[in-house]
């Protein structure tokens, strides 16, 4: 029970991590995502609570099974890998997109 503990706490909050910044990329189209969580507009707020609370339960879960640095590198190699890759690609996507027909995007 404990294996099937634990690798539920290692896919729930990966699969959270990528559902969250899929719908900000969305949702911030013409915008680039910053590097920071709590900064990213367009996002409601019940969406943030949602993956905070369970990013948080899986922290919890780590800190019953492992030691708390093991916690906290899990933790991070798990969420900031997916999120990173899909905030870097979005915000690639961003720079390269065409110049809108009513303005420029050159100053």
């Amino acid at each position: 029970m404990r294996v099937v503990t634990f690798i539920a706490a290692v896919i729930i909050p990966a699969v959270t991590g990528i559902a969250y910044i899929t719908y900000a990329s969305k949702a911030n189209r013409d915008r680039p995502i910053p590097p920071i969580f709590h900064t990213i507009p367009r996002v409601p707020v019940w969406m943030d609570l949602l993956c905070w609370s369970i990013w948080g339960a899986s922290v919890v879960v780590f800190l019953h099974m492992l030691p708390m640095w093991a916690c906290i590198a899990l933790f991070y190699a798990v969420v900031a890998p997916p999120w990173e890759v899909i905030r870097r690609r979005h915000n690639r996507r961003v720079e390269r997109a065409p110049a809108r027909a009513g303005g420029s995007r050159v100053p």
